[in-house]
């Protein structure tokens, strides 16, 4: 074995006992429903773990067989070139939107509930289309991108116990410390599988 393969092997290893990238399913009342939700967003939007500083955009989810245990993000061991290092925790902000099914709301569909543009403001739930759209122009209004990423926690119930996803960003202005080529890098790739799935939705 290459010295390159070993070290290929050897992250794989270590990746796999990384636990911030098992979803907790415990406080999920519908379990199955929660599961068949996150399914939609498979490989459609990028998953970032705080505690090796890396965002994902080829993996997979590994279900466990039994009622009980967490979901698995696995990384596609094939495609290292889609991983992206160095990004550190502060350059991932919490945005308080939420894409859920439209049942929630009583619409068919995907919604996306988009907070207001003020903290006075009252969030509005939108069609998946239009909100997107809607959210795009306003960080582009602002100068900034729309860069959603997943992190662990972000599989939630809504109100009415339907699950959403909690969506994060990548913040480019804290990403200085990497070269603007990687940053474009890290930019194309969620903004491909964001085109991806507005497409698919």
């Amino acid at each position: 074995m290459s010295a390159e393969a070993r070290q290929l092997d050897s992250c794989w290893q270590d990746l796999q006992g990384r636990r911030d990238l098992d979803w907790d399913l415990d406080a999920i009342t519908d379990r199955s429903e929660a599961i068949a939700f996150l399914r939609r967003f498979e490989n459609r939007l990028c998953i970032y773990s705080g505690f090796v500083e890396k965002l994902y955009s080829n993996y997979s989810f590994v279900v466990p067989e039994e009622s009980q245990g967490s979901i698995t993000i696995l990384p596609n061991e094939q495609a290292w070139h889609d991983t992206f290092h160095d990004i550190p925790p502060q350059a991932v902000e919490p945005t308080g939107i939420h894409i859920m099914p439209g049942e929630a709301v009583g619409h068919a569909g995907l919604i996306l509930k988009v907070p207001g543009v003020h903290r006075l403001s009252p969030s509005r739930e939108l069609p998946f289309h239009q909100g997107l759209r809607l959210l795009v122009q306003r960080y582009q209004k602002q100068g900034d991108c729309f860069l959603p990423v997943l992190i662990k926690g972000d599989l939630r119930e809504y109100e009415s116990r339907m699950p959403s996803l909690h969506l994060h960003r990548i913040n480019p202005a804290r990403l200085g410390h990497l070269s603007a080529l990687n940053i474009e890098s890290i930019k194309g790739a969620i903004a491909e599988h964001l085109i991806g799935l507005f497409r698919t939705i």
